[in-house]
C-alpha cells in the first residue's frame, strides 16, 4: 500500500513508494490527480513520463523505498524522487543496440530543467515541467 501524505500546503503532494515496478504506475496516477487538482491538465503526459523514468531509475539503481514529491510552482510543477542510494547519477549516451539508457535523455528533453542533489542518506533527483 502506498502512503500519500496530505500536505500542510495545498500545492504539494508527497508519497512513499516501495522499490517495485508497480510504483511507476502509482506515480503516474498521483501525477494525474495532482495536475487535475491544480488545473494543470496540459502537464500530465510530460510529468507522468518524467515520473516513470525517475521512479524506474530509483528502482533499478537504488533498490530502496523512495519519496515522490510534487510541488506546484509558479508556472508548472517540480517533481522530486528521493532514494536511499548515495551513488551519483551518471547519465550515459546509449548505444543503438541497448534497450535501456534513454531515460535521462527524455527527462532532459521534457523538463525546463532538472538536476540531482546529494543528501546524507541518498539523493534527490528533480525536474521542473512548465507550461509553454
Amino acid at each position: 500500500m502506498v502512503e500519500v501524505e496530505q500536505p500542510a500546503e495545498p500545492d504539494e503532494v508527497t508519497a512513499v513508494l516501495p522499490s517495485q515496478p508497480s510504483s511507476a504506475s502509482t506515480a503516474r496516477q498521483i501525477v494525474g490527480v495532482a495536475c487535475r487538482s491544480w488545473h494543470l491538465e496540459g502537464l500530465v503526459d510530460d510529468l507522468a513520463l518524467v515520473a516513470t523514468e525517475l521512479v524506474a531509475n530509483a528502482i533499478r539503481h537504488a533498490g530502496t523505498d523512495m519519496i515522490l514529491r510534487l510541488i506546484r510552482i509558479e508556472d508548472g510543477v517540480r517533481l522530486e524522487v528521493r532514494d536511499g542510494s548515495t551513488r551519483p547519477l551518471r547519465p550515459r549516451p546509449p548505444t543503438s543496440t541497448e534497450e535501456n539508457g534513454r531515460g535521462l535523455i527524455l527527462v532532459d528533453a521534457l523538463s525546463h530543467r532538472y538536476g540531482v542533489e546529494a543528501e546524507p542518506q541518498g539523493k534527490r533527483v528533480w525536474a521542473e515541467i512548465v507550461l509553454d
